[in-house]
């Protein structure tokens, strides 16, 4: 039976049922839990009644779960799920914080159909995209709105040639996975475990470069994900349109960057930080087919580009901050 922390991280979205704001009806035992710090940020903090009171906004039936049950609260802050809101809600006060523009409740809907599409889910699910992932849709759209809503062509074909299987190719990879939760509780980890479970691949990835460290060895040593049952770690072929099987954002960073080939010999890319898992990744061969031919798919090429830099500007953004996640609460 999965723990049930994993059950709230992968139960499907069910629509949201309106309900009033919090009131004397929620227990104190209920209201004491969500007083505890959850995010520092330079010089503020924020606790879980922070978070929670703004992605009520969004789905106001989270109210309505918490009301007289401690319990589900208690593993509701711990789960994966409420770790990534953080990490996104931390993202919404650097936007804040850089006096990026609000958008318009048309330009968040447009952005939730156009997530949903890149995951290979159905654009109608917008309204569920928007209530299950309220900041990621914010942020995304408010640094979106800074992009221009077209491009040159000569840089759409310089992003075009820097990664052509990315549109029109596919990867054979192994790669080395550790969780980012604990898989017996399915609780989350907290910021130290995780920094110390990135620099653990970056460390492998650095005596492999070095020669003193084989693939096979490392894999036997340090993966840990039960759906690789391959003594090399190997995963197959995989296309960038593969959402449905993989995290798009482990996807997004493996194909990035690939030119037309593959350079002689495996490449090892990441460490990579998926939503759930940090990756080290090998790229074994690539393969490009059919006509390669931008024009074919420039919608997808404006959107990986789009993506890009909406990435390069967060990151720019929270470069210099100093914030850490204060997740999951002590027991």
């Amino acid at each position: 039976m999965l723990p049930l922390l994993l059950v709230l991280a992968l139960a499907p979205f069910q629509e949201p049922v309106a309900d009033p704001a919090p009131s004397t009806e929620v227990q104190e035992e209920v209201l004491e839990l969500l007083r505890v710090p959850v995010l520092r940020q330079q010089d503020r903090s924020w606790t879980a009644r922070d978070v929670v009171d703004r992605l009520s906004k969004s789905d106001p039936s989270l109210w309505q779960a918490f009301r007289g049950n401690p319990e589900y609260v208690a593993l509701y802050l711990s789960s994966p799920g409420f770790y990534d809101q953080v990490r996104w809600f931390s993202s919404l006060m650097l936007l804040d914080a850089a006096d990026v523009p609000s958008v318009s409740p048309e330009a968040l809907r447009v952005e939730a159909e156009a997530w949903a599409r890149d995951r290979g889910r159905d654009p109608r699910e917008a309204p569920g995209v928007l209530a299950v992932h309220p900041f990621e849709i914010e942020a995304r759209a408010r640094l979106l709105a800074l992009q221009p809503d077209e491009f040159e062509e000569n840089v759409l074909r310089r992003h075009f040639h820097s990664s052509v299987p990315e549109f029109f190719g596919r990867l054979k990879v192994s790669w080395i996975a550790l969780p980012l939760f604990d898989p017996v509780d399915g609780r989350a980890l907290g910021e130290t475990e995780r920094h110390a479970r990135y620099a653990l691949l970056d460390d492998v990835a650095t005596r492999m470069r070095d020669d003193k460290l084989e693939w096979k060895g490392a894999v036997a040593s340090y993966d840990e994900d039960p759906r690789n049952d391959d003594e090399d770690g190997s995963v197959g072929w995989i296309q960038r349109t593969d959402v449905k099987r993989f995290d798009a954002d482990l996807l997004r960073q493996v194909f990035a960057g690939l030119g037309f080939t593959l350079p002689e010999g495996a490449v090892l890319r990441g460490p990579i930080l998926g939503r759930r898992w940090v990756y080290l990744v090998r790229i074994e061969n690539v393969v490009t087919a059919g006509v390669v031919e931008m024009q074919r798919v420039r919608d997808r090429v404006i959107r990986s580009l789009r993506e890009d830099l909406l990435q390069d500007r967060l990151q720019r953004l929270g470069q210099d901050v100093e914030r850490s996640v204060l997740l999951p609460p002590a027991r």
